[in-house]
């Protein structure tokens, strides 16, 4: 009967209810109608109950959908083919595509070349069963975007199969923010030693400046023999040499801890690095603690110097700054290496306040800093934790309230060097050439033209651009002496433009730089095959470059 279909549950469980107590009739027809009357009610609340809860699964499949397409996150899943078989919107976003358009597409195309041999591999593993996270860089229209891929297998059924269902998380701010604030802590540390660099920097300097006006003073007031004369005069140019090396030894040491790039691991011994971070330090340890050095014999570890050495700086400079300064006869930071069980072990221990039971835990977690404000944010050992751990290492620490703290690094051994020995090279002597000076500080110019004028014919020029002109008109050099930053026109742009007009004298540029202060430029130079000299240099590494392109 349609009439029941507009009854709600309750009313058609009353009408049940009614017919239960409507007394049997002798008709069998009315018998009839009455069972019929019951199934219709019966079915009807049955179908009631299905239209609820396929409503109620409809409603939840909505927000399973909202939830999926709004993640924060980008949701995708892939086939063994690696291509997109599920997509929410967020990852169709991340990509700045349609999601129409991505379904059923590889996904490799987004992936950095370098990184998508990695990136198969994540997949491959997946639908083996593993679950399993990784990183990699994303190639997105112009830009490079750094993800971080958590990954889980997942049965797709019919036609798909197994799939590896993955989320994305977009993590190049985060990393962008992580690398600032690193910064930021090694800025904090720099400023900490600027002192200590000024004070190391101005007692040689002081002895250069006196050396150089003493033997003014020998030239202009000549009293004893040619022989005499000639010896003092070479006594205070030796002097001032020393010091002026000291000097460039000091901002070399500094210039290790002021770049940021990573390098390639190389072979290093540890206590080399640790001295330099020493030398760094001093101005800041000499105030507080006697250094005591105990070092064993250690092979070399595979390491980027810079890196480490900044791990060592840091930790120096905690254990100076958790001794009270003034007293340096009563306290020591004692400084050890040692070898065991193809580890290398570097040990700097303090006698300062030492660090609370409870807070021992938490010295390797980001922001967490014992230190009075302005001395630090907390990612000095988090960093420096960080660094150890990624070259295969570790960094340990023991400390006792009034006794002092123990911090430990140790890193693997370097794999044993090729004992197969080179012959070495065959000393040639260069021939005369003609160079080219390009520099716009004049007294570096008519510096350099004065040594090399005994060997080569030198020709001197103050702009760039006239350089650029001076070439265009056919003359050619043997080599070119350039600076990398020039005020009118930088070295780079003076290369480029060569490029154009005379390109076999490129190869013939010798970039000179006193830093390579700017990224654009530190990019130029990983690009370029040029030779480079870092000022200041000595002659001798400047005659090496030259015999290279008079041979």
């Amino acid at each position: 009967m349609p009439e029941y279909a507009s009854l709600s549950r309750a009313e058609l469980a009353r009408a049940l209810e009614s017919l239960d107590s409507t007394p049997l009739a002798a008709d069998e027809l009315k018998r009839l109608l009455w069972e019929l009357q019951r199934h219709q009610l019966e079915l009807e609340m049955q179908n009631r109950e299905l239209r609820e809860t396929q409503h109620a699964l409809e409603e939840s499949r909505g927000r399973y959908v909202d939830l999926y397409d709004f993640a924060p996150m980008a949701c995708v899943s892939l086939d063994g083919r690696a291509c997109i078989r599920e997509l929410n919107l967020t990852g169709a976003s991340l990509l700045r595509r349609e999601r129409p358009h991505l379904l059923g597409q590889p996904f490799a195309p987004f992936v950095e070349p370098r990184d998508q041999g990695r990136f198969l591999q994540h997949v491959r593993q997946c639908l083996l069963g593993e679950t399993l996270s990784t990183e990699l860089t994303l190639r997105v229209g112009k830009d490079r975007l750094l993800v971080r891929l958590h990954s889980a297998p997942f049965d797709g059924g019919e036609p798909h199969g197994h799939l590896c269902r993955t989320a994305l998380l977009d993590i190049t701010e985060q990393r962008q923010m992580q690398l600032r604030l690193s910064l930021t802590e090694r800025l904090a540390t720099v400023g900490t030693l600027a002192a200590g660099v000024a004070h190391e920097i101005n007692n040689p300097l002081t002895f250069v400046l006196g050396s150089l006006q003493l033997a003014a003073r020998r030239l202009m007031n000549s009293s004893g023999s040619e022989a005499q004369e000639t010896d003092a005069l070479l006594k205070h140019l030796g002097d001032a040499r020393v010091g002026a090396e000291r000097i460039q030894n000091i901002v070399r040491d500094l210039g290790t801890f002021s770049h940021p790039d990573e390098r390639p691991p190389e072979p290093i011994d540890v206590r080399q690095v640790l001295e330099l971070s020493v030398r760094m330090a001093l101005g800041e340890l000499r105030h507080r603690a006697r250094l005591v050095r105990e070092y064993g014999p250690v092979p070399d570890v595979l390491a980027d110097g810079s890196r480490l050495g900044q791990v060592f700086l840091n930790l120096l400079v905690n254990a100076a700054q958790a001794i009270p300064e003034g007293h340096a006869d009563q306290h020591e930071i004692r400084l050890r290496t040692w070898a065991e069980e193809r580890m290398v072990c570097v040990e700097i221990q303090d006698t300062g306040h030492g660090i609370p039971a409870e807070l021992l835990g938490h010295v390797f977690d980001p922001f967490f800093t014992t230190k009075a404000v302005g001395k630090g944010v907390g990612l000095g050992l988090s960093t420096s934790h960080g660094l150890v751990k990624a070259l295969g290492g570790e960094l340990s620490v023991e400390s006792e309230v009034g006794r002092g703290s123990v911090f430990r690094v140790r890193l693997p051994m370097s794999p044993a060097p090729s004992t197969a020995s080179s012959p070495p090279p065959r000393q040639e002597v260069p021939r005369r050439g003609r160079l080219l000076i390009v520099d716009d500080e004049p007294l570096l110019a008519q510096t350099l033209e004065l040594l090399l004028e005994p060997q080569h014919d030198v020709t001197v020029l103050h702009d760039a651009r006239d350089a650029l002109e001076h070439l265009r008109n056919g003359t050619a050099y043997d080599a070119i002496l350039c600076d990398l930053m020039m005020a009118e026109m930088t070295g780079e742009q003076f290369y480029e433009e060569l490029s154009r007009t005379a390109p076999e004298q490129t190869f013939r540029i010798i970039f000179m730089t006193g830093g390579a202060f700017t990224q654009k430029a530190r990019d130029f130079l990983a690009r370029v095959p040029n030779a480079r000299l870092q000022k200041p240099f000595q002659q001798e590494q400047l005659d090496k470059l030259l015999a290279r392109l008079l041979r």
